[in-house]
């Protein structure tokens, strides 16, 4: 049953993910806030859904099939997506004082986030002594470290670090950076030994280089869209 629900969760996944693939810079090259960027993100936003739903139930399944290491990663990446991808939305429709349903859900969100990083951490640095995989886990457990920091800040505090453009361009780029890991890590490495005759110590290569990219664009962004710190 669970290769059953693997194959159809996956036959869904794929086509969704490669259409979020190119959804994601299609809203970039729009001029921002107009209809069409609009429109387009919210496409975007549904495939990733879509993309993050069935990654959960692949994630389930291969638990069930004993293959826990593509498990974890898929179930890691997934938990790493949902956050900015919801909250990306979410904060366009707070007004200047958030809302307690939104800061308890951004509470619960950073709450599963720092904890899943310190096990991937733990998994990475003792489990796997910074062999194989290990390293990428220390690479990612490092990566959300941060939200520990933003499960500390007050309601105040968070509204004044945290403003609608900013979260907003930094939550699409963050999701899309994950949808492009997933997709070089998984389904792309493959591709990436065969045609660039990689050997395997390099495929860490797949997955760290997107984070990296993705995180210096969503730098240049966020300077160049730099507005008040309340955005209506």
């Amino acid at each position: 049953m669970a290769e059953l629900i693997h194959k159809i969760a996956l036959c869904i996944h794929i086509p969704f993910g490669f259409l979020s693939l190119v959804l994601f810079w299609i809203p970039i090259v729009l001029k921002k806030g107009s209809p069409n960027h609009r429109k387009v993100g919210w496409y975007y936003y549904g495939a990733m859904w879509m993309v993050l739903i069935t990654s959960m139930i692949l994630s389930v399944c291969n638990v069930a099939l004993g293959k826990y290491i593509a498990a974890l990663y898929l179930g890691f990446l997934s938990i790493i997506t949902a956050y900015p991808l919801w909250y990306s939305y979410e904060i366009l429709r707070q007004d200047k004082v958030w809302s307690k349903k939104y800061f308890l859900m951004r509470r619960v969100f950073l709450t599963v986030l720092f904890s899943t990083g310190i096990g991937m951490i733990f998994m990475g640095a003792v489990k796997f002594q910074f062999q194989g995989m290990g390293p990428m886990m220390v690479f990612f457990g490092l990566l959300v470290m941060p939200s520990g920091r933003e499960l500390l800040w007050n309601k105040a505090k968070a509204m004044t670090k945290e403003t609608k453009l900013k979260m907003h361009i930094q939550g699409t780029i963050i999701s899309g950076i994950a949808a492009y890991t997933a997709f070089f890590a998984f389904g792309g490495s493959r591709v990436l030994m065969d045609i660039l005759e990689l050997s395997q110590r390099w495929m860490i290569l797949p997955w760290i280089l997107p984070s990296i990219l993705g995180f210096s664009y969503s730098r240049y962004m966020k300077r160049k869209y730099k507005v008040a710190k309340v955005v209506s």
